[in-house]
């Protein structure tokens, strides 16, 4: 067997993947420790031998296990943050939440009364790929990253400790929401739960690792975008920024949350598929 037809009939058993084959590429490529480009290369005529491994990766792939969930770590933003069935996978949609931040920081900073390095926020951290991102690209800012898992908080400050010069530029603190949180921010920025709670429920029941709590938003997903928008202004110094990501069907509603609590400068961002995926606000 070649190792196009190999890929090939595991990719058929794939049927919940938007990508089979390139699923087959990656999970062929990490249990022979090489390049995926290598693997694309051998493509036309080329058999090798295959671990065991693979077909036990594919297994768990056809079960609905991500990519990411079965290797143990996701690139995102130009860093690999290691993964577990504690957290949810980092998505490459979430990218833009960092750039919108990274852009309404920049503006912040550059305001003629700037003074002191920028505060940020982070709910709902997770891995601490938003977090740790920002600190990444931003180290003068002093970023506090929040969940209320405390095995996400330790996997987040884990991926902290790989990925940062300073570890200790990013602050994490237990919390639900605002519960835990002192002092106010420049930026308050969260990718919240918002997957509706029946479809988050049949999710895990199709097997997908990542931990119900991160995936539940309530009945209609909202439940948190709601929430930090409703208390986000106590925690915001003047003309502070709040930029949530959630479903583009969500975005709607969240605008006229956002005017409702008195933000202005309302602003969308899309994803790289062109869907509207993060929405902000200037509260003050």
């Amino acid at each position: 067997m070649t190792v196009r037809e190999l890929l090939l009939e595991a990719a058929r058993t794939f049927s919940g993947s938007d990508t089979p084959f390139l699923d087959a590429v990656i999970l062929l490529a990490h249990s022979l420790d090489v390049p995926k480009e290598k693997i694309l290369a051998m493509l036309p005529e080329e058999a090798c031998d295959v671990p065991a491994s693979f077909f036990e990766m594919a297994d768990r792939r056809r079960r609905g296990e991500s990519i990411a969930h079965i290797r143990g770590f996701r690139e995102f933003y130009g860093r690999t943050f290691l993964v577990n069935d504690d957290v949810l996978s980092p998505r490459q949609d979430t990218e833009i939440l960092v750039e919108a931040v990274l852009e309404a920081g920049d503006m912040c900073a550059s305001m003629p009364n700037a003074s002191r390095p920028l505060k940020v926020l982070d709910l709902c951290t997770g891995t601490g790929a938003v977090a740790i991102s920002i600190a990444a690209e931003r180290p003068a800012w002093h970023i506090t990253a929040s969940d209320i898992s405390l095995k996400a908080l330790e996997a987040a400050q884990q991926n902290a400790h790989r990925l940062l010069a300073l570890p200790s530029a990013v602050e994490f603190v237990a919390s639900d929401l605002f519960s835990g949180i002192l002092g106010q921010f420049d930026i308050i920025v969260s990718n919240p739960p918002y997957v509706p709670r029946a479809q988050a429920e049949q999710l895990i029941s199709d097997g997908w690792k990542d931990p119900l709590v991160a995936l539940d938003g309530g009945i209609d997903g909202m439940d948190f975008v709601r929430a930090i928008i409703a208390q986000a202004s106590e925690f915001l110094y003047k003309n502070g920024v709040v930029l949530l990501e959630m479903d583009p069907s969500q975005v709607s509603e969240a605008v006229a949350l956002f005017k409702l609590a008195g933000f202005c400068e309302i602003r969308i961002w899309k994803d790289l598929a062109g869907r509207e995926r993060v929405a902000g606000g200037r509260y003050g």
